[in-house]
């Protein structure tokens, strides 16, 4: 009697892996680019003057008055009564001179931002890559963005295929072989205006060799999670920001983030798993910080000047409100006031490779878009705002 039993299938070899991982790669380069058509590369949003104006804080009137005075872009109008459009650059400097954010002095240091969870899917690529753009466009700031995951998320968000169009020198792995002694070699431009990246890609998987085959080395005065904070050293006077992207593992170069950062954001989803999850994470995470006091040998313990915990993906669900209030009661001040909701428009942005910030001219329902993006707003403001109040912080120092 036929039971039906399949074959066992056949073995699966090294090769077989191979050819699997380069259909994978042709694959995500076509959905890539079928997404990005006509143009195989991300190209920067443009704005109206509506925009331009809400951005500003300005109204038609004022806006009229500083295009008469001859200052500020004239941006592109096709037709007398049509809308002009400005540019992303056109657009950062409207807002620069109407907004006027407080600028960096000469001596004071950019500032690094690590965002980490040791679990996957709580929107840390996604929190990242709009906070670097929020922060370039709202505050007209210089903003450096690095690609800590092998997986290479973020990259990919930039419309680069980490695996296939990513060298190796292009990453911060040289800087781990001590072929280079600091990262002024990596940024490299985005379509995005005031923002670079340092690229990922499946080579980064090579830093957890090398940094405890370092260690094991002998020297002493190894502090192999410090490689890359004083890799990014000479990088703080160019950028107002560096905004570092992490493994969703506690890894070699997910420790290095951590003690590069100046200040951590935990972005965390509202559901029990997170919450479980994230109990271990701080557990990890005060264990790590705490036991490298004794290696330091100066006696000094890292310190951040703040760490933040991002709820991101809020729906509406009790449930994901009782785990909202069990976060809130148990981190109390180090939770953000303010919170991502869980929407339709944020997931189609991630499927079509795209941003919040990526689309100011969405054509849908304006009011599902305001819903999404005011949080992100306020959530950059809050940032920026912060940051300013170190500087001026230190400028009193200073005096």
């Amino acid at each position: 009697m036929d039971l039906g039993i399949s074959p066992l299938p056949q073995r699966v070899t090294a090769e077989d892996l191979l050819n699997l991982a380069d259909r994978s790669s042709r694959m995500l380069a076509r959905i890539r680019d079928s997404m990005l058509q006509p143009h195989p590369r991300k190209e920067p949003p443009v704005f109206t003057s509506n925009k331009v104006q809400e951005l500003c804080g300005i109204d038609k009137t004022k806006m009229s008055t500083l295009l008469k005075a001859g200052k500020l872009p004239n941006g592109v109008q096709e037709s007398k009564g049509k809308m002009r459009k400005f540019t992303l650059a056109e657009t950062i400097e409207w807002v620069d001179a109407c907004v006027k954010p407080m600028k960096r002095r000469k001596g004071q240091k950019g500032k690094i931002i690590t965002v980490g969870n040791f679990k996957g899917g709580v929107t840390k690529t996604t929190t990242g890559m709009n906070l670097a753009q929020g922060l370039a466009l709202r505050r007209c700031r210089r903003v450096l963005h690095v690609d800590l995951d092998p997986q290479g998320s973020a990259t990919t968000l930039y419309g680069i295929n980490p695996n296939a169009e990513v060298e190796v020198n292009q990453t911060v792995l040289p800087v781990i072989e001590k072929t280079e002694s600091d990262l002024q070699y990596a940024p490299m431009k985005t379509y995005w205006d005031n923002l670079d990246l340092i690229p990922a890609s499946s080579d980064l998987f090579n830093a957890e060799f090398l940094l405890p085959a370092q260690v094991h080395q002998g020297d002493a005065s190894f502090q192999f999670w410090e490689v890359l904070r004083q890799a990014l050293e000479p990088l703080r006077d160019e950028y107002d920001y560096i905004v570092i992207d992490t493994a969703p593992t506690l890894s070699y170069l997910t420790i290095n983030a951590l003690f590069a950062a100046d200040s951590m954001i935990i972005p965390v989803v509202p559901d029990v798993l997170s919450y479980s999850s994230m109990v271990q994470f701080w557990t990890l995470f005060s264990d790590l910080v705490n036991g490298m006091k004794s290696f330091a040998g100066d006696g000094q313990s890292k310190s951040y000047d703040s760490i933040e915990i991002l709820i991101s993906r809020m729906p509406t669900k009790a449930s994901a409100q009782l785990v909202n209030d069990w976060i809130r009661k148990t981190y109390g001040s180090y939770v953000s006031p303010i919170e991502i909701p869980e929407t339709e428009l944020a997931r189609t942005t991630s499927t079509e490779f795209k941003t919040i910030y990526d689309m100011p001219n969405y054509e849908g329902d304006p009011r599902a878009y305001r819903r999404i993006r005011e949080p992100y707003d306020k959530f950059v403001d809050a940032v920026d705002d912060r940051t300013c109040r170190f500087w001026e912080t230190q400028e009193v120092a200073a005096a």
